[in-house]
C-alpha cells in the first residue's frame, strides 16, 4: 500500500487528475495507492457540488484513471437518482470494486446526502475496511474484524494540536486489532489549512509511520516492513505555525493565479512578521514593501522598515503621506471645522486642528490607497498585517489597514506574533530586535502607544483567550482574578466590532476560533 498526500485544487478537475495520473505511473500495478477525500474533484466544494458538471467531469476523469490499469482509491464526489454524496472509489487493477459514502457529515459537505459509511471487501487476500474519519465509530459498533482500515480526510490544521487524532484513532486500533492507515491531503484552499501529516497506527495503536506535514509526500508501507515505533511528538510550535503560514499564502496566491504581494512596512512587529512569511512563500523577488511615513512616524519607525526590507533582500519604496493627508483635510475642512466655514463657501486655513480618529483613519486609508495603487500597477495582491487581539476588539481601521487579499496573521493573538518573531530570529536578526523591543504604536498622532487606548497586550490576550477560546464570562472572568473595569471594556469593545471583522481580510484559519470561519456572534 502507498500513501499518496497530494495538494488539490478546488473544482479544477483536470489539473487534480494530472496530478493523480503522475503519482500512480511511478507505481507497479500490484500497490495500491491511497488518495485522500475529494482528491480528484477538491475540497471544499461548497455550493458547486450542485451542478451537473462537476459529476460529469469527475467520472470522465475517473474512467480515464482507471484505464491506466493501477489500484487506487480516490474521493470524488458522486451522484445518483437519490442525491449526491460525497464518496471514496476502490479502484483494483482498474476496475471499480467498492465503493464508500461519507456517513457523518462535516463543514465542507455542504449539500452532500447521508451515506453508508466504511465498506469492507477483500484485497489481495485481506479483508480491508475503506472509508472517512469521521464514521470510524459507527464501524467500531459494528464489531467487524478486518486487518486493516484505511480513512480519508480533509483535517484542518490547528496550531494548538497535540496528537489528538493519533491518540483517538490508536484507541481504536487496540479495541479492533487492526492496522490503521490515515491519509489527509495536504495544501490551503482559501483560509483553510490542511496539514498533511498521515500516518500509520500498527494492531497495537504504536505509531510505525507518519508522513510531513505541509508537504507532498507518497510513501509505500507494508505490514511486514519490521517498522519500530515513532515519536508522537509534534515539532516546535512555532515552527509549524511558521510553515503553515507560509504554506497558506503560497496556494492562495499561486490557486488565484497572482505571483506578486505588496506589504506596507511600518518597523512595527505586525509587517515585519509578515513580509518574512512573504518571502518564504513566494520568494524576496515577488514582494514588495512600501513605507509609508507621516509626520507622526518616528525615527526609529522608518529605520526599522528599512532594516526589515533590507535584511530580506525586497524591493522598497518610501511614499510619504503626509501631501495626500493634508489634502484630503483641507477637502474635508466644512465637516471636520464646519466653524471655519463661511455662508459662501470660502475655507479660511484653520489655527488650531483638532485631531481624533477621523483624521487618524484618513492616515490609515491613504496608506491603503497607496498599496493598492501599487498592486494594480504591479499585479500584486496587497497581504494583511492585522493580528487576532487588534480584530477582536476592533482596533483597526475598515478600508485602511483591516484591508487585503489575505491576513496570514489575523488569527494570532498579539503575544503569539512576538513569540513567532523570536522564533524567526533564533539563529540571528532577520526582524530588526527594535521591532520586537519596542512599544507597540500605530503611530497615527504624536506620542501614541497602543496602551493609550488598551489594556497592555500580556493583559488583554490572556482575557480574549479566556473569552473567546474557554468560553468564559464576564462574571468567571472577574472571580479569576482579571480587573473588573478591563474585563468590562474589553468585552464591550469585543462585542461592538463584530461588524468590522465581518469585512476585514479573510485570515488564515490557524486554530478553531479563527474569527474568518469559526466563531462569529450572531446579531
Amino acid at each position: 500500500m502507498r500513501i499518496c498526500q497530494i495538494n488539490t485544487k478546488t473544482a479544477d478537475i483536470n489539473a487534480n487528475k494530472e496530478k493523480i495520473k503522475s503519482v500512480l505511473s511511478s507505481s507497479d500495478a500490484n500497490t495500491l495507492n491511497i488518495f485522500g477525500e475529494l482528491s480528484l474533484c477538491g475540497s471544499p466544494l461548497y455550493n458547486r457540488n450542485l451542478y451537473n458538471n462537476i459529476y460529469r467531469e469527475t467520472s470522465l476523469a475517473g474512467d480515464e484513471l482507471c484505464n491506466t490499469g493501477k489500484s487506487f482509491i480516490i474521493g470524488t464526489c458522486v451522484k445518483n437518482e437519490e442525491g449526491f454524496y460525497n464518496g471514496l472509489v476502490f479502484v483494483d487493477k482498474g476496475e471499480v470494486r467498492a465503493l464508500a459514502t461519507k456517513r457523518n457529515l462535516g463543514r465542507f459537505d455542504t449539500n452532500f446526502s447521508i451515506g453508508n459509511g466504511i465498506e469492507v471487501l477483500e484485497y489481495e487476500g485481506k479483508k480491508i475496511a475503506f472509508g472517512f474519519y469521521e464514521d470510524i465509530f459507527n464501524f467500531y459498533q459494528r464489531k467487524i474484524t478486518v486487518d486493516c482500515i484505511i480513512l480519508c480526510s480533509d483535517t484542518l490544521f490547528d496550531k494548538d494540536y497535540n496528537n489528538e487524532l493519533e491518540n483517538e484513532l490508536s484507541e481504536y486500533a487496540k479495541k479492533l486489532n487492526t492496522y490503521i492507515i490515515y491519509v489527509n491531503r495536504t495544501g490551503a484552499e482559501g483560509n483553510f489549512l490542511f496539514q498533511g501529516g498521515s500516518f500509520v497506527l500498527n494492531n497495537d495503536g504504536k505509531l510505525i509511520e507518519k508522513l510531513s506535514e505541509f508537504e507532498e509526500e507518497c510513501r509505500e508501507f507494508k505490514e511486514t516492513d519490521n517498522n519500530s515505533e515513532l515519536s508522537t511528538l509534534n515539532s516546535d510550535k512555532q515552527e509549524r505555525i511558521f510553515n503553515a503560514c507560509v504554506l497558506g499564502i503560497r496556494d492562495y496566491w499561486r490557486k488565484s493565479g497572482i505571483k506578486k504581494a505588496v506589504i506596507g512596512l511600518s518597523g512595527g512587529i505586525d509587517s515585519a512578521v509578515v513580509v518574512v512569511l512573504a518571502v518564504a512563500a513566494l520568494g524576496k523577488e515577488n514582494v514588495i514593501g512600501v513605507l509609508m511615513p507621516s509626520e507622526f512616524s518616528s525615527d526609529h519607525s522608518v529605520n526599522d522598515a528599512l532594516t526589515s526590507a533590507e535584511n530580506l533582500g525586497i524591493k522598497h519604496y518610501t511614499i510619504p503621506i503626509q501631501k495626500i493627508f493634508e489634502a484630503t483635510k483641507e477637502s474635508l475642512l466644512p465637516l471636520l471645522h464646519p466653524e471655519l466655514t463661511n455662508p459662501c463657501g470660502n475655507l479660511e486655513t484653520p489655527a488650531n486642528n483638532t485631531h481624533d480618529t477621523t483624521e487618524e483613519n484618513l492616515q490609515a486609508r491613504a496608506r491603503c490607497m497607496i498599496v493598492m495603487a501599487f498592486g494594480n500597477r504591479l499585479g500584486a495582491a496587497m497581504l494583511n498585517t492585522s493580528n487576532k487581539s487588534e480584530s477582536a476588539v476592533g482596533y483597526g481601521t475598515l478600508y485602511g489597514d483591516d484591508s487585503g487579499a489575505l491576513g496570514p496573521i489575523g488569527d494570532l493573538y498579539k503575544e503569539e506574533v512576538y513569540s513567532l518573531a523570536r522564533w524567526i530570529n533564533r539563529n540571528g536578526e532577520i526582524i530588526p530586535t527594535n521591532s520586537i523591543n519596542k512599544a507597540p504604536s500605530a503611530e497615527l498622532h504624536p506620542n501614541q502607544k497602543d496602551s493609550d487606548t488598551l489594556p497592555e497586550y500580556e493583559v488583554l490576550d490572556k482575557i480574549l483567550k479566556d473569552h473567546i477560546e474557554n468560553t468564559m464570562s464576564a462574571e468567571e472572568l472577574i472571580k479569576k482574578g482579571y480587573d473588573k473595569d478591563i474585563v468590562q471594556r474589553t468585552l464591550h469593545l469585543y462585542y461592538i466590532n463584530e461588524w468590522k471583522r465581518r469585512q476585514e481580510a479573510p485570515a488564515l484559519r490557524l486554530s478553531k476560533t479563527c474569527f474568518a470561519t469559526d466563531f462569529k456572534i450572531n446579531y
